[in-house]
């Protein structure tokens, strides 16, 4: 079952968080028909399926990515509890990308008429939405970032960064660690570098003391010095 009470401690130090409001999760919780569970590598939504479900995260961890003819991928972000999948697909009638599971991952569903007409209804819930629609566009603008001007070891902070401050405000970071299920291949295709590269930057990284990842867990080691080694802007 779904619980009632998934909310998210917010920071005000973090841009992203902001829009992770307990009001909007609740609003969709309380509407939610059913709870449906998918294995690891499990395919929750493929690009083009129609009027699919809006879905939150009770548990577990997925992936969005788009796929070419020839079979690559690009990761376009990772879901992680909390997070609402298929927002945009209310909007296009029709899923915009597929979604994988990282993880073994609980669901809620909403169905698709129950976010339809917010705007005349419930303003205030449809401003919630447009305000998580907002923030996933600034993602998407700091993922463009990452791939058209850092280097590999830039882009590998950057996402253990932003990694890092989502699951702290989940409250899943424990003794300085957090759950950390993704693979090499995860990274190299969110990050549009190679397999090798990605092998070889995870480790100088850790080598550096940057941070350490052993049991599927991640240790964030040097916080300033991970700053400094994603080219973060002093004012984010």
């Amino acid at each position: 079952m779904c619980p009632h009470d998934l909310t998210v401690k917010l920071d005000a130090d973090v841009p992203q968080l902001k829009v992770l409001d307990p009001e909007l999760l609740d609003y969709i919780q309380r509407r939610r028909v059913e709870d449906v569970a998918f294995p690891a590598g499990a395919r929750i939504m493929t690009e083009g399926d129609s009027n699919p479900p809006l879905y939150t995260v009770a548990s577990g961890w997925a992936l969005r990515f788009k796929t070419l003819q020839d079979g690559r991928r690009q990761i376009l972000s990772f879901i992680l509890p909390g997070d609402v999948v298929g927002l945009q697909a209310q909007f296009f009638d029709s899923a915009v990308t597929s979604v994988e599971a990282v993880t073994d991952v609980s669901l809620c569903v909403v169905p698709y008429q129950d976010v339809a007409g917010l705007s005349e209804d419930r303003p205030e819930i449809a401003l919630r939405f447009a305000a998580l629609t907002a923030d996933q566009k600034r993602a998407m603008e700091e993922q463009l970032l990452s791939l058209g001007q850092r280097t590999a070891p830039e882009r590998v902070a950057a996402l253990v960064l932003d990694l890092y401050g989502r699951a702290e405000a989940r409250d899943m970071v424990r003794d300085g660690s957090m759950p950390f299920p993704l693979t090499q291949q995860h990274i190299a295709d969110a990050l549009g570098i190679s397999l090798v590269h990605a092998n070889r930057t995870l480790k100088q990284l850790q080598r550096d003391g940057l941070f350490r990842i052993k049991g599927r867990r991640l240790q964030l080691l040097d916080a300033a010095a991970l700053e400094k080694a994603a080219q973060k802007p002093a004012a984010a």
